[in-house]
């Protein structure tokens, strides 16, 4: 797969090379249409946040479509047309974070 990422803190963005992941146990694929790069990105890149560990491909808000399933995965299908953002602590699975109420999960 192609990925933009950042070596080393305050470095630059190239596009590189890599292996497709496989998914883990609890967790799914997604082929990448399209990905946004916001401003927390940029202290990604600069290495403005403890612990980082590079390289790194920044970016964190996908739209794709689901290309594999890891194990124990119930609640989607290959060929699903999904959205990921920033998020913490939801299931994902639930109908509220299917729909994208997330508040209520």
């Amino acid at each position: 797969m192609r990925a933009v990422q950042v070596n080393s803190a305050g470095g630059e963005f190239e596009v590189v090379e890599r292996e497709v992941p496989d998914p883990g146990t609890g967790q799914v694929r997604v082929k990448v249409d399209a990905c946004g790069v916001c401003h927390s990105d940029a202290y990604v890149k600069e290495g403005a946040r403890p612990g980082i560990e590079y390289p790194r491909v920044p970016g964190h808000e996908v739209a794709g479509t689901i290309d594999d399933l890891g194990a124990d995965i119930t609640a989607w299908e290959e060929g699903e047309r999904v959205g990921v953002g920033w998020h913490g602590g939801h299931c994902f699975v639930c109908e509220p974070c299917r729909q994208g109420d997330f508040m209520p999960c």
